[in-house]
């Protein structure tokens, strides 16, 4: 580490640049190498804030060659951690983190085809040899940990079955799409890492006579005891919903580090509670019932510990900010509403078992909830299964049980009173639904996925889930035929439809090929675990927030867990 330069001289501001000997360092244990620095930020261990939270590091912004951002507060500079040197520095300037002499870390990146919760690994040969029959020699890492919490001990282990370990990271993406297409497979890629990534970086800031040099690692924090109050603006951030940037503002933390090439990555780090804070409101609806919001706070919050030694293992983060993990859009992006329901329902988790719960949850399930394995090609969950999404005394009888074929039509143009259809919140409105399609939408994605069929004269539906949604499906052509595995491919089929939960009317030229399908649907999303939308209604009808959670997570048991 390198301080060159005066500390904005005439400002009258006191910096105080704390330096150690190496014997008292080591004889205090207090300061890590930068390279020690670094393996513990791509670690899974817990540590925890003042108040108790475990910390969280949420990746903001990655790939950049340089990123502002500027404090309200003074600030220190952390060059070896915070029991190493310090380098206070003044409020309100606008501070750059630059990086150069980058050097791209190495890397095998595995495609997700199943995962397996721990307790099942004796199942482990069984799901090995269907993708051996399938033409994939599949390999299994055993990810996550276990995690003791104030004497509480959370479980998220799971197997991870991958194919590939490829060095270049285009040629993964592209055995997943084919993977993706051709069964329908939920699962990202899995990089290990091999070697780290590495560079220099250098802090400035306008009107302050510093610059500032470290290897690989810097981290920015605020005063003691300031963590919370502190607020760090920062431009330059993507959209999540749609195109461009925006300056975002966040507490805590920052570290700046290199990413996968090289390049700069910024992370925040912060207690989990505040970070939920920035995060349920871009999930529901902040006006929802303080019921559905603290449902929905603790299904988020599952996400979080769910995700915790099992994604992104391969970057110096827990969790992306946005729409790969979890949206967390900083804190200038609260509500009150959704904090209370955040600080009411502090701590709390799912549990099924010893297991965190993945909570899936999708805006409108269109009254029937759905098997997670008939939309995405992974192990049955039981926690995860279809239901009829009403109250008992609404539900009737012939749709308790599950959608036949039969009685789809039929439930399709039911009007029981389900949550998500009694709901006050406008995404109510994808109760039902109607869509017309052009066959070009479909002829565009059997391209991408190498299906060759011809003209199209037929769509026919071989399976549908519990729910009535379609899970395999067979397009017939003038040149032959192929099945489409999977709700989710269902929908990319027709150009993305809101669900998979439909019946179609094929519309046919002179010579018999299909040139349009109209669609009569229900819901909005996979349908899988909580319902938003309904969760919305439940709570408007006195449900309390457990009540939600135990009605869309089958066998279910909430806990606190700090």
């Amino acid at each position: 580490m390198r301080v060159q330069g005066k500390f904005w001289g005439g400002l009258g501001v006191l910096c105080v640049l704390v330096l150690l000997s190496t014997q008292q360092l080591m004889a205090q244990n207090m300061e890590l190498s930068t390279a020690d620095r670094l393996r513990m930020l791509y670690a899974t261990q817990l540590t925890f804030t003042d108040h108790g939270d475990p910390v969280i590091r949420l990746g903001l912004m990655e790939g950049q060659d340089a990123i502002e951002f500027t404090p309200d507060q003074d600030i220190r500079v952390l060059p070896g951690g915070e029991t190493g040197a310090v380098i206070e520095l003044p409020a309100n300037k606008k501070y750059t983190i630059k990086v150069s002499d980058k050097k791209a870390g190495k890397y095998k990146h595995w495609v997700v085809v199943d995962r397996l919760p721990i307790a099942q690994r004796k199942r482990k040969s069984e799901i090995q040899k269907s993708w051996t029959s399938r033409g994939y020699l599949v390999e299994p890492f055993e990810v996550g940990g276990l995690f003791a919490v104030k004497g509480k001990v959370f479980d998220s282990r799971v197997i991870l079955f991958a194919v590939g370990g490829n060095e270049d990271l285009k040629s993964a993406r592209k055995i997943q799409r084919k993977l993706q297409d051709k069964y329908g497979i939920e699962g990202g890629i899995h990089s290990e890492l091999v070697e780290h990534p590495g560079a220099m970086l250098t802090l400035t800031g306008a009107g302050v006579d510093a610059t500032i040099y470290h290897r690989d690692i810097l981290q920015i924090s605020a005063m003691p005891g300031n963590e919370e109050a502190i607020r760090y603006k920062v431009p330059g951030i993507k959209k999540n919903y749609s195109s461009g940037t925006e300056t975002r503002t966040y507490t805590g933390s920052l570290i700046f580090a290199p990413d996968r090439d090289g390049s700069l990555v910024l992370i925040n780090s912060l207690g989990a509670e505040k970070a939920l804070k920035g995060t349920v409101p871009a999930e529901i609806y902040a006006s929802s019932p303080q019921q559905a919001l603290r449902a929905q706070a603790i299904a988020a919050r599952n996400e979080i510990f769910s995700a915790i030694g099992v994604r992104n293992l391969a970057d110096p983060y827990m969790l992306r900010a946005d729409v790969y993990d979890q949206v967390y859009k900083g804190v200038g992006a609260e509500d009150s509403r959704t904090s209370k329901a955040v600080v009411a329902t502090r701590g709390q988790v799912m549990f099924y078992g010893d297991q965190i719960v993945e909570a899936f949850y999708s805006s409108n399930a269109g009254g029937f909830t759905e098997n997670n394995e008939n939309v995405w090609d992974m192990e049955a969950r039981p926690y995860l299964r279809g239901k009829a999404d009403a109250p008992d005394k609404e539900i009737p009888k012939k749709f308790r049980d599950g959608i036949s074929t039969e009685e789809l039509e039929d439930f399709l143009d039911h009007g029981f009173a389900a949550h998500s259809r009694e709901a006050s919140v406008s995404s109510s409105k994808y109760f039902r639904w109607t869509k017309d399609v052009k066959i070009s939408a479909a002829n565009k994605w059997l391209k991408n996925a190498g299906y060759k069929v011809g003209k199209i004269k037929n769509f026919k539906v071989l399976e549908r889930g519990v729910s009535g949604r379609v899970v395999r499906l067979e397009v017939e052509g003038s040149k032959g035929r192929a099945v489409v595995e999977r709700e989710l491919n269902v929908r990319r089929l027709f150009g993305g439809l809101k669900s998979g939960l439909f019946v179609m009317t094929q519309h046919k030229d002179s010579r018999g090929y299909v040139n349009s399908v109209s669609f009569k649907g229900a819901g909005f999303g996979h349908g899988v675990g909580m319902c938003q939308t309904g969760a919305v209604g439940m709570a408007e009808s006195g449900a309390k927030a457990t009540d939600i959670l135990e009605h869309y997570y089958s066998g279910i048991e909430v806990r606190t867990l700090y």
